[in-house]
C-alpha cells in the first residue's frame, strides 16, 4: 500500500478552508438526482443498515434515513464539520468520525455501503475496498460513485483541458488522487467477489456558472498555487477558465462520473 504523508483534508480541501462548504455543495447539487436515481433503483427495505462513508455535507446520508425509516443510517468522514453546523438531526441518522484506511467496522454489519468520489483519493484504495466488502450482511449492496478524468483530458480548449489536467496531476502528488482508476470500477468490484455487478455513467456539463462549474472554479482556486508549479500552467491560464466557466455561453464537459454497484452473496 502506497503511504503519504498527506491525506485528504489534511490541508488539501480542508473543510476549515472558506471555500470548502460552497464547493462541496456545488457538488452535492450536481450529483445528487443521479446519486438518489441509483440508490433509489436498488431494493430498499426501510429497516436497512446503512453506512454512508466521505459523507461531505450530508445530503445523501439524509436521503438514506428518510428512506430507511426503521433502520439506521451511519454516515462517517475525516471532518464532520460541515454536517455538525447545518444542525440537522434524525434519530436513525449518527455522524462518525472515520478513517476508512485505518478505521474498521465489524463484519456484516451492513444492509448497503455507498461512498461517492472517495476512493479515488485513497491510495489504499483496492485494499480498502476488499475491507468495505467485508462490512456487507450477506445480500446487502456496495454502490461506489467516483470521477473519471477522461471528458477533460479531451476537451478542445486548452486553457480549460491543461488547468483541468494539472488538477489531477496535483492531486496524485499530494494525496494519490487517481482519476483513472474509476474507468475500471466495474471490474474491480466485480474481483471483490460481489455478484449482479452493473454500472453507469453520467456526464457533466460547465459554462454558465452551473454547479460543476462553481464546483471547478472553487477547486482550481483552492489549488492555484499548485497549478502554478506545473509546467505550462500559468495564473492567467487559470483566469482564463475562470471566466469561461462563468461565460453564459461557454459550453464543455466536465468529469464523468462512473457509478457500480454489486451485491454480496445472499446467506
Amino acid at each position: 500500500m502506497t503511504q503519504l504523508a498527506e491525506r485528504y483534508g489534511d490541508r488539501v480541501f480542508n473543510h476549515a478552508a472558506l471555500t470548502e462548504d460552497e464547493r462541496l455543495s456545488a457538488l452535492a447539487q450536481e450529483l445528487d438526482p443521479a446519486s438518489f436515481r441509483r440508490l433509489g433503483s436498488l431494493p430498499l427495505e426501510s429497516g436497512w443498515r446503512c453506512l454512508e462513508l466521505g459523507a461531505g455535507t450530508g445530503t445523501v446520508a439524509r436521503w438514506l434515513a428518510d428512506r430507511c425509516p426503521d433502520g439506521r443510517v451511519t454516515a462517517t468522514d475525516l471532518d464532520l464539520q460541515l454536517v455538525q453546523s447545518r444542525h440537522e438531526e434524525r434519530a436513525n441518522l449518527s455522524w462518525l468520525h472515520h478513517d476508512l484506511t485505518r478505521d474498521d467496522f465489524p463484519p456484516a454489519s451492513f444492509d448497503l455501503i455507498h461512498a461517492r468520489y472517495l476512493f479515488c483519493h485513497l491510495p489504499s484504495r483496492e485494499y480498502d475496498l476488499e475491507r468495505v466488502v467485508s462490512w456487507l450482511a450477506p445480500g446487502g449492496w456496495l454502490i461506489l460513485e467516483e470521477p473519471a478524468l477522461f471528458p477533460i483530458e479531451s476537451a478542445p480548449d486548452r486553457a480549460y483541458r491543461e488547468t483541468g489536467m494539472g488538477v489531477f496531476t496535483a492531486l496524485a502528488a499530494s494525496i494519490g488522487t487517481d482519476c483513472r482508476w474509476p474507468r475500471g470500477l466495474h471490474d474491480h468490484l466485480k474481483r471483490t467477489g460481489l455478484g449482479e455487478v452493473d454500472m453507469d455513467i453520467a456526464h457533466s456539463v460547465v459554462g454558465a456558472d452551473r454547479p460543476m462549474s462553481r464546483f471547478w472554479r472553487l477547486t482550481l482556486d483552492q489549488l492555484a498555487p499548485a497549478l502554478c508549479a506545473i509546467d505550462g500552467i500559468t495564473l492567467a491560464m487559470l483566469d482564463e477558465t475562470d471566466a469561461k466557466l462563468r461565460d453564459p455561453g461557454f459550453r464543455e464537459l466536465g468529469m464523468a462520473t462512473i457509478a457500480a454497484w454489486g451485491q454480496k452473496t445472499p446467506a
